[in-house]
């Protein structure tokens, strides 16, 4: 009778109906085997995409949208459509994000967007430098990055409240896990920096460099959003 071994170290003999010896090469075997699943899978085109919606209550303060349905946004049926794509990032609010987590995937990560400015001594009490940046990545690919990014807010690229740097846009990317094969939707596209950002990205593999030209002077798209 054929004495039954372990299938992941090949040499401590098994009692029998078992698959391998103990705990610790079980585990082993199934840490390669999903290691093996993500590398094959990270290489498929995915779908993603990126909301940076006028943020609760800002609306009408910020962007003169009197209508409610045309300013404030439903924040469930939002995340409905972006549970659609395979990886997606939202930003937020620091006092908008108590409400909006409740209503995401227990998978997402909240990273941050730290702003390294003084609070003005016109204002009183905590004074918001930060803003959450809710990602729900499509894949998890080596080497891992800090889910955090420090960066001055846009100076500019228009007047429109909230756009954001070219530091923001690569974190963006990263923190997605993006691939140069894969489809991106900028839902809100605001100043077009985002979109711009992702027709750079996107086109390295082809050495097209003519979108580059897109990061300069994209305040002409400003639309609804503010990216």
């Amino acid at each position: 009778m054929t004495q039954q071994i372990c299938k992941w170290c090949d040499k401590v003999p098994v009692k029998k109906h078992q698959t391998y010896c103990s705990k610790r090469c079980r585990q082993a075997a199934y840490r390669f085997r999903r290691l093996s699943h993500l590398e094959a899978t990270a290489r498929e085109p995915k779908r993603l995409a990126y909301a940076d919606p006028p943020y609760p209550g800002m609306a009408k303060k910020y962007y003169q949208c009197e209508d409610t349905y045309q300013g404030e946004v439903d924040n469930e049926h939002l995340l409905q459509e972006l549970a659609t794509y395979d990886g997606w990032a939202l930003s937020t609010s620091s006092k908008a994000l108590r409400d909006i987590l409740p209503l995401c995937p227990p998978e997402v990560r909240v990273c941050a967007w730290v702003k390294p400015i003084g609070a003005s001594p016109r204002t009183r009490g905590l004074h918001s430098t930060w803003e959450p940046l809710i990602v729900k990545q499509t894949r998890v690919v080596h080497s891992g990055i800090r889910d955090w990014i420090s960066a001055q807010p846009a100076r500019f690229g228009g007047t429109l409240m909230g756009r954001k740097p070219i530091a923001f846009c690569a974190f963006l990317f990263q923190a997605l896990a993006a691939a140069p094969n894969d489809s991106f939707d900028d839902l809100f596209p605001g100043t077009g920096i985002v979109s711009a950002a992702w027709r750079e990205l996107s086109s390295s593999t082809t050495g097209d460099d003519s979108v580059a030209e897109d990061l300069d002077g994209v305040s002409s798209r400003s639309a609804y959003g503010k990216a």
